[in-house]
């Protein structure tokens, strides 16, 4: 039980990391030119790939061998989908908007869990599954609320990231959290400029500056985010990543004076209420009691 609580600290840190991270990219183009998703992607993966480096070189580029570079390819593919449209989402919606919609992440990673591992999704976790969808159209209200493109970008996002976190768990099997993260951040930087060079305008340094802070900080919280599921399952990890609604509207009041309405917590809860039983689920599968996760 004590590697379940380490991975959720580890899985809250990542997300706290992440979310600051977020908030620098909503700032980026407020001191400069109107940098593009794809060009922000690009730098932050840079830097993040200069983040592994000393680490890289020091075990003589030991942490790079592996026998699934096929799947890392594949990963990183997702996750660079994953990336661009979280990013372009930033800079359309408010942060706390994202976050929340966001949050139907576990609902994607139960699906591709379902249809890539073979994984049974029981009748409660459909109807999870559905709960979780009307959390989302709450999230978003059509008809109620002017429909932002950006909510489709978090969708989009949610369905690759889903992606990513599955090949990474398959990938934990056999190599450590710091190759699976170097590889991704490498992988994404020729995937991302090729797609980039289409939009591409000339950063200033304050510019570069703040994308290397996001690139620093992804990197660390992407270490932190694949050693957790070297403790848990992706699903009973889920959970934890809620508290990124709350970081994000913390934030987004303190620095952007973003207010979310009352309706980003209604459909959140129903989202994190959703997302939460289908963990219970998967952590008294793997002999994890109900008193115990409460605890």
């Amino acid at each position: 039980m004590k590697t379940f609580y380490l991975a959720a600290l580890l899985t809250i840190t990542s997300g706290l990391l992440f979310t600051f991270s977020h908030s620098i990219i909503k700032q980026v183009n407020y001191i400069g030119p109107d940098i593009h998703p794809l060009e922000i992607a690009f730098f932050s993966n840079v830097f993040s790939a200069l983040f592994y480096l000393p680490i890289i070189i020091k075990s003589n580029f030991g942490i790079l061998r592996t026998d699934k570079l096929s799947k890392h390819v594949s990963r990183a593919f997702f996750n660079s989908g994953a990336l661009t449209c979280f990013y372009a989402a930033l800079v359309l919606t408010e942060l706390a908007d994202v976050i929340a919609l966001s949050l139907t992440g576990p609902i994607f990673v139960t699906l591709g869990a379902l249809i890539f591992l073979g994984e049974v999704v029981t009748a409660k976790r459909w109807l999870a599954i559905i709960g979780g969808g009307i959390g989302a159209l709450i999230i978003i209200r059509p008809g109620f609320e002017e429909m932002n493109l950006g909510f489709l970008f978090v969708l989009l996002s949610a369905g690759f990231a889903a992606g990513s976190k599955l090949f990474a768990k398959k990938l934990t099997e056999t190599d450590s959290a710091v190759t699976c993260s170097a590889y991704v951040a490498i992988l994404q930087c020729p995937i991302t400029f090729v797609a980039a060079l289409f939009f591409w305008l000339p950063p200033t340094l304050t510019q570069i500056f703040c994308l290397m802070c996001i690139g620093v900080l992804v990197a660390g919280a992407h270490i932190f985010w694949v050693q957790a599921y070297k403790y848990a399952e992706v699903s009973a990890l889920e959970p934890f990543w809620f508290l990124r609604l709350i970081w994000a509207a913390i934030i987004g009041w303190l620095f952007f004076s973003e207010i979310p309405d009352i309706w980003i917590f209604v459909g959140g809860a129903m989202v994190v209420l959703a997302s939460t039983y289908i963990a219970r689920s998967e952590v008294k599968q793997n002999n994890f009691g109900a008193n115990q996760l409460l605890h």
